[in-house]
């Protein structure tokens, strides 16, 4: 209110500084009348979605159903902020485990000849399909929400996340396909009779980068850009942590760590 009294005490001067044309006073009340408006209008907070909050409803429409929540019961944090206590199992289908200082728990330990070809297979697209979240969260944030009634660039956001009849899907949505596939060859030993804990780990927040780019279409068809940016930004947690999880599988012999979205 102070601040509303000064500016309108700044604009009658103002105005007693302006030519008497009657032009120049219908301007300067115009100005005055649409900036008092414009600084006591009150602020409206912005409520976040509660995506990680959600009814999952039995993992109804992920991926895949078999990740941590579905098989332990607990959601994993929004995004990972450390490492992932890997499994440390005291036996293996055959009846014991050995460890050493190289490879760890051999219950565990997956091969270099298994990690590197699987890495050879889905990198490309994995790292393809960030690239192409990280240019989908820049139209989001700095065209659209400076432009939201061009119905041109609503339109190139849809191209992102929707596949078009009898074609492949576009990379983000193949990357979540891949990234599944990708961390089941980067965790799981034939030595282990079930999925580790990095595994279904990795599976969950897979799970819900795909979940993400589901409420994202929803919020691009409904050109709604509050929640297509949420919904964006909650995706890329998603995928930093799944990041995090498989880097830890991927040495140099097997090739450069996925870098994060940012």
């Amino acid at each position: 209110m102070k601040y509303t009294i000064i500016f309108a005490a700044f604009c009658s001067l103002s105005l007693a500084l302006e030519p008497s044309s009657p032009l120049s006073r219908r301007r300067t009340f115009s100005i005055t009348a649409a900036s008092i408006a414009a600084i006591s209008r009150p602020s409206v907070a912005v409520e976040p979605y509660p995506f990680e909050a959600r009814d999952r409803k039995s993992n109804q429409g992920a991926i895949i159903r078999e990740d941590y929540w579905y098989l332990v019961g607990k959601v994993p944090p929004r995004q990972l902020s450390g490492p992932l206590k890997a499994d440390d199992p005291q036996w293996n289908a055959f009846g014991s485990c050995t460890s050493n200082a190289v490879t760890g728990n051999s219950c565990t330990y997956v091969s270099l000849k298994q990690r590197a070809p699987a890495y050879s297979k889905y990198s490309f697209a994995l790292s393809y399909g960030a690239k192409e979240y990280a240019k989908l969260g820049q139209l989001l944030q700095q065209r659209i929400a400076l432009s939201p009634t061009d119905e041109t660039l609503w339109d190139e956001a849809r191209e992102y996340l929707v596949t078009p009849m009898k074609s492949i899907p576009p990379a983000i949505i193949d990357a979540e396909l891949k990234g599944v596939l990708f961390a089941t060859a980067m965790t799981t030993s034939p030595n282990f009779p079930g999925p580790t804990r990095e595994l279904l780990v990795a599976r969950f927040y897979m799970n819900e980068a795909h979940y993400a780019s589901q409420q994202m279409l929803a919020a691009v068809e409904k050109r709604d850009i509050v929640r297509a940016i949420q919904a964006w930004e909650f995706g890329k947690d998603s995928w930093n942590s799944y990041f995090q999880i498989v880097n830890r599988s991927i040495v140099p012999k097997v090739g450069e760590k996925f870098e994060q979205i940012v």
